[in-house]
């Protein structure tokens, strides 16, 4: 039940009252005038109570008309801002190249829209893949201390590649980076890693790692901001077979 509703129902309540009291008016008008009573003050002040009872239910009324219209003015309004910012979204387009045996450059395209102009800063951020990592003792609230920490497991990425650790402003997990100053139609490369396993993964090599990645794309969360707006757009970009397809050929 909204503000609104209650108010309605006080009011009716308090209407109902001041009809009540009507009737019991009228009762007493009659036992004065059978006692020979003037009823003249009587009359005015039951006509006074109608009147005021009248007035504010007119009063309520208004302003409850005037709030429903301020309400549905900013539903409007923010229906019309959502709308506005889904039609700027940007618009990303991908050119991930090799670069090495165990590095790539990905070029981020700002391809639109039109009307978006630019961006006054972008944060790119690498997704893991959608499976748990901490280890079962962690999750019932025992650490191993041989295994790896909370901290170590939320900053190892799980994926085909990474961030190069430092490059270009990028954190020293190659998790996250940002620039600024991206107009539409223009681009910019990040240099990845593919990753390694974690140091505690004892027996994995990078091989057997990056087989588990084999067609897992690369996860990228974009924040991107314009004057006051903020967009928040998730993209995936292809992980590619780059092994040659006699393994005795040299990459």
């Amino acid at each position: 039940m909204t503000d609104i509703d209650r108010r309605r129902r006080r009011r009716r309540l308090l209407l109902i009252l001041s009809l009540l009291a009507t009737v019991s008016g009228l009762v007493v008008l009659t036992v004065l005038n059978q006692l020979g009573k003037d009823r003249a003050g009587v009359i005015a002040a039951f006509l006074s109570v109608l009147a005021a009872a009248a007035a504010w239910e007119a009063t309520g009324r208004a302003s409850d008309t005037a709030e429903e219209a301020r309400r549905t003015a900013e539903i409007v309004a923010r229906i019309e801002r959502d709308r506005w910012l889904a039609e700027l979204t940007p618009q990303f387009e991908f050119t991930l190249t090799r670069e090495g045996d165990r590095a790539a450059k990905l070029l981020v395209h700002l391809a639109g829209p039109d009307a978006l102009g630019h961006l006054d800063a972008v944060t790119v951020r690498i997704g893991d893949d959608d499976y748990g990592h901490t280890p079962t003792q962690q999750r019932l609230g025992y650490i191993n201390p041989d295994g790896p920490t909370p901290g170590e497991l939320a900053a190892h990425v799980w994926g085909p590649f990474r961030l190069r650790p430092r490059m270009d402003q990028a954190d020293e997990h190659g998790r996250e980076l940002s620039f600024t100053d991206l107009s539409v139609g223009r681009g910019k490369p990040l240099v990845l890693d593919r990753t390694m396993p974690g140091t505690w993964m004892e027996g994995k090599t990078y091989d057997s790692w990056q087989r588990e990645y084999e067609g897992h794309p690369l996860r990228l969360l974009f924040t991107c901001r314009r004057g006051e707006e903020t967009w928040q757009i998730a993209r995936t970009v292809d992980n590619p077979d780059w092994r040659p397809a006699d393994p005795s050929v040299a990459n």
